[in-house]
């Protein structure tokens, strides 16, 4: 039997985001990401290694992870597949509930910063997913043998995959096209010292800072040639300036840099908008 302690608001004590709300959208269901920090939020959705919960009040009713972003794997909760288990059996609970005005709210959990062990990265996602749904024990989750079912079980990717269709078109999509990169309000520079190189520190400066969020918020670090995006952190508090440092998945970062570029070289950075940082290839 479910622990009735273990609620949504536990969910958002370790972490959780509450972001958005699922809306009836004629036939079909969407999600709407809403409050003060909707534009922040919006970058949450591109973090790969996410888990998420679908709540009502204090109710947890479902936990899942994706190892891509939220963003796409919410496609086939959308529009289903017909071979889609799992697709089909939350669009389904999240269609009945709203049209009987039940609200259901979407937490997200996108660990920017992950544990190491030696040298590699422990993804905490994954490594919490089931410890939650067995916790919780989400009624939409779904029975294995009497116990709640995980989207690994079930081979959620594949899922998404067949999902996916041709036209449709991510904000990811969109912010890489080149009116994107025109647009862009600053322009800025990193000279790639000792450190920048290969540890991945990526300061923007002074006055580039100032088109971007405030401290906290989370920021999309995209690059030119299309390699995956990192969901990182804007930090004002290391630099007395209060200029930005992003901090988080600078591993990943410091990579990029020393594929395209030799230590002591230039990069090319642009700022698309308060959340998001573009930096441009050679």
């Amino acid at each position: 039997m479910t622990d009735p302690e273990l609620n949504a608001e536990i969910l958002l004590n370790i972490g959780f985001v509450d972001v958005a709300g699922w809306q009836a959208a004629g036939d079909v269901i969407a999600y709407e990401l809403d409050g003060a920090d909707a534009e922040a939020n919006q970058v949450l959705l591109d973090a790969p290694n996410a888990l998420y919960a679908f709540v009502n009040g204090d109710q947890v009713l479902y936990i899942g992870k994706t190892a891509r972003s939220i963003r796409k794997r919410y496609i086939g909760y959308c529009r289903p597949g017909k071979g889609q288990a799992t697709n089909q059996r939350c669009h389904r609970n999240i269609k009945m509930a709203i049209t009987k005005g039940t609200e259901i709210r979407i937490l997200v959990f996108t660990p920017i910063s992950h544990l190491r062990y030696a040298d590699f990265e422990i993804n905490l996602a994954a490594g919490l997913e089931d410890s939650l749904i067995r916790a919780f024990d989400p009624p939409w989750n779904g029975k294995d043998k009497g116990q709640p079912i995980s989207e690994d079980a079930e081979r959620e990717e594949a899922e998404e995959t067949e999902a996916e269709r041709p036209n449709d078109k991510s904000e990811a999509d969109i912010l890489s096209e080149p009116q994107a990169f025109r647009a862009a309000p600053a322009s800025f520079t990193v000279q790639l010292g000792a450190t920048y190189y290969h540890r991945g520190f990526l300061n923007p400066g002074v006055e580039s800072s100032r088109f971007l969020g405030k401290d906290g918020d989370p920021i999309r670090v995209r690059f030119s040639d299309g390699s995956q995006t990192v969901v990182s952190k804007i930090n004002r508090t290391a630099n007395r300036t209060g200029a930005v440092r992003v901090v988080g998945g600078n591993q990943q970062i410091a990579r990029w840099f020393q594929e395209h570029f030799q230590e002591g070289d230039t990069v090319q950075g642009r700022i698309v908008d308060p959340h998001t940082i573009l930096l441009l290839t050679p």
